[in-house]
Parts: structure tokens; C-alpha cells; sequence
């Protein structure tokens, strides 16, 4: 069975009131093989990990580490200053990816064989973590020509990285979301999943809609079914574990 995933951002509330760890547990009620933690929703500056990474341990999660950072910088350098940053923090939760947007990546002039001796520095062989980047909702970082390039390049570089296919945030950067699976699946390691609406002039992240004919079931068709599909929408009502369950299984079963 195909393995989903929920991010802590899904369960807004529960994050904000309690931090990421009240998360966790309903999580697994749920029947999620993991979670997505999100830095940007610490409270600290620098946050105390030891907690959060026992409580995913032995609830038998799958990490994975969301850091709101641009892998390049403008200019097509690396981004080493917030990687010194995240990479420690994902390594210290278990996480097996660590998530970022491509950036400034260009082509010829960022160091692709630099990013490969650098994160060999940081992250040992028996480390489990490895990069992912994601198609975010930038012109620049959600394009998919770009991000193509990337990976292209990445893999004439020896360099393994996957990527995460948002299916929501094409809506952002007005590329075609199918056309868009149809030339990057190949590259794909881990799924977003939303359903985005124009309301009243503005671009709008909701629940996944059940009808069979929909769009994000035509998307998960043209994708490899063996990657974790991971639940990046608002999960709401009053019984937030049954509602999260309910998508879990109607994702797997997609």
C-alpha cells in the first residue's frame, strides 16, 4: 500500500497551540507512515529537537525536515549559510529527507560537484537524510524547464536528489500541473498533495475533493506510486484524527 504522509502545517492549530509534537500522535491514530516537520513553525530561533525526535522514533514515523530556504543563492552560489543551519536539524530529528526550494540554480555556474563535497561533510553514510528539492510557488523556483535543468544536470553529476512534486503550487507559477508531471515524474521521490481554488481573486489551499474525476487523481497517475504521498492542506473539523484519517485512506487507496 502506497505510504502518505501528513505535514504538521495540515494540523495548523495544533501546531500553534501546542507546538509540532501534539502532532505527532494524532499522526500516527491515523494511520500516517509519517511526518513533515516544519521549521518555520518553531517558536524558537533555534529549537530544542530532543523531544520531538523521541516521540517520532517510537511512534515508528518517517521524518522528513520542511525548511523554508532557497537551496541557491541569487547570485547561483549554494545557500551553505542556512544549510549549516538545517542540516544538523533534520539529522537530529531522523528525518530521511531534508526538503528545500531549488532557488537560483544556474545552470554552468552553480557547483554541483561543490553541493556534493559539501554535504558529504556534513552527512555520513550511515546518516539516512538526503536532499529533496520542491517546486515552490516562485517564477523562478516552480518552473519547470528550470527544475528539469537541476535534475538533468544533477544526474550527469553522479549527485542523487529527488524531487518533491507539489501538485498545488503549479496553480502559482501558472506551468500546467499535468504537462508538468508528465516531464518531471522521472525525478520524482515524494508527493504534496493539495487542492488550490481562485476565490475572490486569490489563490486558495483547500482539502482534496472526493469525486473520482478529479484532478489530483489524474496527477498521481502520470507519478511513480511507490514515493510517499504527503497531505499539505488544511485538515479540519472537530474530530481532526477521523477527518485525517479519512484522507489517508482515500490517498492510499488512489
Amino acid at each position: 500500500m502506497t505510504q502518505v504522509f501528513t505535514t504538521t502545517a495540515s494540523l495548523g492549530p495544533l501546531a500553534a497551540d501546542g507546538g509540532q509534537e501534539l502532532c505527532v500522535p494524532v499522526a500516527i491514530a491515523a494511520g500516517c507512515a509519517g511526518i513533515e516537520i516544519r521549521r518555520e513553525l518553531f517558536r524558537e530561533e533555534t529549537p530544542r529537537l530532543d523531544d520531538l525526535s523521541d516521540l517520532i522514533r517510537k511512534g515508528q514515523l518517517v521524518s522528513v525536515y520542511s525548511a523554508p530556504i532557497e537551496l541557491w543563492k541569487a547570485d547561483g552560489s549554494l545557500n551553505v549559510e542556512k544549510l549549516d543551519v538545517v542540516i544538523p536539524e533534520a539529522l537530529s530529528i531522523g528525518a530521511v529527507w531534508l526538503k528545500t526550494s531549488l532557488g537560483h540554480y544556474k545552470s554552468g555556474v552553480s557547483d554541483l560537484e561543490g553541493l556534493k563535497k559539501y554535504w558529504n561533510s556534513l552527512v555520513s553514510d550511515s546518516d539516512a537524510l538526503e536532499l529533496t528539492v520542491e517546486n515552490d510557488q516562485t517564477l523562478h523556483g516552480g518552473n519547470v524547464a528550470k527544475l528539469r535543468k537541476f535534475f538533468e544536470d544533477c544526474q550527469e553529476a553522479g549527485l542523487f536528489i529527488q524531487m518533491t512534486f507539489d501538485i498545488g503550487n503549479w496553480n502559482f507559477t501558472e506551468e500546467e500541473a499535468m504537462k508538468a508531471a508528465a516531464e518531471l515524474n522521472k525525478y520524482v521521490g515524494y508527493i504534496h498533495l493539495k487542492h488550490v481554488e481562485k476565490i475572490d481573486g486569490k489563490l486558495v489551499t483547500l482539502g482534496l475533493p472526493e469525486d473520482k474525476d478529479s484532478l489530483w487523481r489524474s496527477i498521481l497517475d502520470l507519478l511513480p506510486r511507490d514515493v510517499p504521498r504527503t497531505i499539505e492542506f488544511p485538515v479540519e473539523g472537530e474530530d481532526v484524527e477521523g477527518v485525517l484519517r479519512k484522507y489517508v485512506s482515500m490517498i492510499s487507496e488512489a
